[in-house]
């Protein structure tokens, strides 16, 4: 514990760090804003891009719904699978002799969700892309709710309502994200009885079981960070940003998917997760918050903060410093990229927390959205 109290001068650094550059973006911003286009409604037709590492059995089961679903809405839509380069448990044998229709994308070298996903993109045609987890299982009408949303210019994406497979999972796809105790606090929400009538909600970030984004949006705002590699909060961040121009991430009620969650620890196992997940954590808050008492209380409460992680099962002390210094490494790049971000910024991150989480009574947090992807 002493090694991470000697961490706390590193904070108040970041702090002072962070602080200025704000002040600078803000100046930025009032002598050359960046105005946001806008954009004709979207035609709808999709680009469904899945992205698969050893996933033959999952795409075995989550394909024939997906392409069944896309025959029954109508439409030119396409269907792209972007398969790593190490995945050789026949998934490529499976995809041509059974699904020959599908649009196969072998990666040239070995990539993590985030590069995989905007490698998909790259690829992608159409106006709408429909992101999918490979062990994704929609149902038969589960499009037109989600392609509807696109009627209003506003909206940046829309996501699924999600059926967990498990009730340990707990997931819904009703994303929430509060500000707490000098941290951001990320939950999935029960869908309220009073919300069964209703189309749409907004949501902190759209889910990556499936959700439909628009390309145009997406590509001016220079599409899913890398500086999140190999993966988790990319989808977090892209949404935040989005949120922050003054576009929208609605949850489609009565778009409904099963996740089936085939959870595949990658090479680095359990400890490299954590290791992520709190590098990005940081990464997330330093990039995207502009509020100054927040980024203050932020550093300034984070060594008692990364004690408590430090004395939870699983999360090691050296872990903790690990993922500060990791994020540390990413500290240039990430002032460069919030001062470009806060020439167009429209909404105040106080105003985006309260326009998404004005909870209504009876609402109920059902999970740590990345802290339980982390304990997996």
């Amino acid at each position: 514990m002493l090694l991470l109290l000697l961490l706390a001068p590193v904070d108040w650094i970041v702090m002072s760090v962070l602080v200025c550059a704000e002040l600078v973006g803000r100046l930025w911003k009032l002598i050359s804003p960046l105005q946001v286009p806008s954009f004709p409604l979207c035609r709808h037709d999709c680009s469904f891009v899945i992205v698969s590492w050893h996933g033959k059995s999952s795409l075995a089961q989550s394909l024939p719904a997906l392409l069944q679903a896309a025959r029954v809405h109508g439409g030119d839509h396409e269907v792209i699978v972007v398969l790593d380069h190490e995945s050789n448990d026949g998934t490529r044998d499976l995809l041509q002799k059974s699904f020959p229709e599908v649009t196969l994308l072998q990666a040239q070298t070995s990539l993590y969700f985030g590069a995989a996903t905007r490698l998909g993109i790259q690829k992608a045609t159409r106006d709408i892309v429909v992101l999918i987890n490979n062990d994704t299982i929609v149902d038969e009408d589960f499009l037109a709710p989600l392609l509807k949303a696109f009627e209003d210019p506003a909206v940046f994406g829309a996501a699924s309502q999600v059926r967990a497979s498990s009730a340990q999972a707990r997931e819904t796809g009703k994303t929430r994200a509060y500000f707490k105790g000098g941290d951001i606090v990320w939950a999935q929400e029960g869908i309220l009885t009073v919300e069964d009538s209703q189309d749409y909600c907004p949501v902190s970030w759209l889910h990556r079981g499936a959700m439909a984004l628009d390309r145009r949006k997406y590509l001016w705002l220079l599409g899913l960070d890398d500086l999140y590699d190999p993966g988790y909060f990319e989808n977090a961040d892209l949404s935040h940003r989005a949120w922050k121009v003054g576009w929208k991430c609605l949850l489609a009620l009565n778009s409904r998917v099963s996740h089936e969650h085939q959870f595949k620890v990658p090479r680095g196992g359990e400890e490299f997760i954590h290791l992520i997940v709190r590098r990005n954590a940081y990464v997330f808050f330093w990039k995207n918050i502009d509020d100054v008492p927040m980024l203050m209380k932020h550093c300034l409460t984070s060594v008692s903060r990364r004690m408590r992680r430090a004395r939870a099962s699983g999360i090691s002390e050296p872990v903790e410093m690990r993922s500060l210094l990791a994020a540390l490494k990413r500290l240039p790049v990430i002032l460069r990229r919030r001062l470009v971000a806060a020439r167009s910024a429209i909404r105040t991150d106080r105003e985006i927390f309260a326009l998404v989480t004005q909870r209504q009574q009876g609402s109920n947090i059902l999970s740590g959205q990345f802290e339980a992807e982390a304990a997996k």
